[in-house]
């Protein structure tokens, strides 16, 4: 359900995704962690930046389904392409 959530959240502000997947036990430095990979494609990454938007990268890891829902209301709403 939550990727539901996610997927519907994206879509309100006309942003596709090119994966949107929860991750568990991911190395890294200090121990093993959970978490949400979202996977945008560089023109996307670009559109959103030029609306002003730049807490984003290609592969964004974010730890919680509500982070990741703040994160996206955060964005602007992309125009149709």
């Amino acid at each position: 359900m939550s990727k539901r959530k996610i997927l519907a959240a994206l879509k309100k502000k006309n942003v596709s995704v090119e994966r949107v997947e929860y991750m568990r036990g991911e190395p890294t430095p200090s121990s093993y962690a959970n978490g949400w990979d979202i996977e945008i494609t560089e023109e996307t990454e670009d559109r959103l930046f030029d609306a002003g938007f730049s807490d984003c990268q290609q592969i964004n890891e974010i730890d919680t389904t509500d982070e990741v829902i703040e994160w996206v209301e955060s964005m602007p709403i992309l125009k149709s392409s």
